[in-house]
């Protein structure tokens, strides 16, 4: 099973679809007695345009010359939802579909972007012969949007990532901003920093438990992860705010920092609108470290009773999460039970060895 796994430059922007390309293609490589599988070489090619490198990129996949490489394998795997409109007949196609966020939370995306977005997706879903997926949740919502896709709609959970694990063996952190940040308990939140994640949300909540209850006088919120849309707004926020020496945002982290904060935390704050799936959970359980998030259906199912959820509407249900942490009420022994049996079912080596069995079974399905 000869595969040529294309990124779609996200590698070296070091993105989330990024670093899942590279565990696909690690776990496959490695189960060399099931897939020969290759790299697309994707540099990127201007650092600070991003518009332009989408634009070349997109001429790239669809050159004379990138079809003519599609002659030396069986499938051509497109993580990052674009696929070429010039298709080689003799190669299958299958594309990774993380979320439906430019149809379903539309607002959230700046507006030419989200036409950009909802236009490729729709043309990858028509014409892939295979569409992977990374939470049964999106399947679902693919499959109810574009009924077509039913039968070639997969679904294979991530793993965890090595940078991320329990230790107690901790450096000091390489950011400036998180020097001292050891010495306070500390909310967490590690994300891209904008209006999708529902950033603003925490920010509103912290304040109003800063403002309401003296024993949270010692905590503070870290804030880590690029700014994204809406970055400046929340900047804003917290500046008018009588806490913001409490509101710690870091920008970009190292992934040694980003350990050291999840064993370092009292709690991480997962608030996001809509997700996919979700990577900070799978962390929090490596880590043992405890996690309020939003009571959306993705975290419900990747989580399931280790969290700790509140309503989206209801600021106040995450204020009483966060008051869990500040008053000492958290069980700990058996939510660390939870989460080393949930993690089984996240592990990129028992994962990727579904993947001949899913192509095949396909194979033998469109012959019959």
């Amino acid at each position: 099973m000869k595969i040529l796994i294309d990124d779609g430059m996200q590698i070296d922007i070091g993105t989330g679809i990024g670093k899942y390309t590279q565990y696909l293609y690690k776990y496959m490589k490695k189960n060399n007695d099931l897939f020969d599988v290759s790299l697309s070489n994707n540099k990127i090619f201007s650092k600070k345009n991003r518009k332009l490198n989408r634009i070349k990129y997109i001429f790239k996949i669809n050159s004379k010359q990138y079809q003519e490489e599609l002659n030396n394998y069986d499938y051509v795997w497109f993580t990052n939802y674009i696929i070429p409109f010039r298709k080689n007949k003799s190669c299958k196609y299958i594309v990774t579909i993380h979320d439906l966020v430019a149809f379903l939370y539309p607002e959230t995306l700046p507006f030419l972007y989200r036409i950009y977005i909802r236009f490729m997706i729709k043309y990858s879903l028509k014409k892939a012969n295979y569409i992977f997926t990374v939470s049964e949740t999106a399947k679902n919502e693919i499959i109810k949007n574009f009924s077509y896709c039913k039968d070639k709609v997969f679904l294979l959970y991530p793993g965890l990532y090595d940078d991320i694990y329990n230790t107690k063996r901790l450096e000091e952190y390489d950011n400036e901003n998180l020097k001292d940040i050891d010495n306070y308990p500390f909310f967490l939140l590690i994300s891209t920093v904008e209006k999708r994640k529902n950033v603003g949300m925490v920010i509103d909540a912290f304040i109003k438990l800063k403002s309401e209850n003296k024993e949270s006088n010692k905590y503070k919120l870290v804030i880590a992860g690029r700014p994204g849309y809406g970055y400046q707004d929340f900047i804003n926020k917290v500046r008018l705010s009588n806490y913001s020496e409490d509101i710690i945002f870091t920008g970009y982290i190292s992934n040694k920092d980003c350990n050291h904060l999840y064993n370092k935390a009292k709690a991480f704050i997962f608030p996001t609108v809509y997700e996919g799936f979700g990577c900070a959970q799978i962390e929090c359980m490596e880590c043992n470290l405890p996690i309020i998030l939003s009571d959306i259906q993705t975290n419900k199912e990747i989580s399931k009773d280790y969290g700790e959820y509140f309503n989206l509407d209801d600021i106040n249900t995450l204020i009483s999460k966060m008051l869990i942490f500040v008053n000492g009420k958290y069980d700990y022994i058996s939510k660390q039970k939870k989460a080393k049996e949930y993690l089984k079912e996240f592990n990129w080596e028992k994962n990727v060895k579904k993947i001949p069995m899913i192509l095949t079974n396909k194979e033998k399905n469109n012959e019959n």
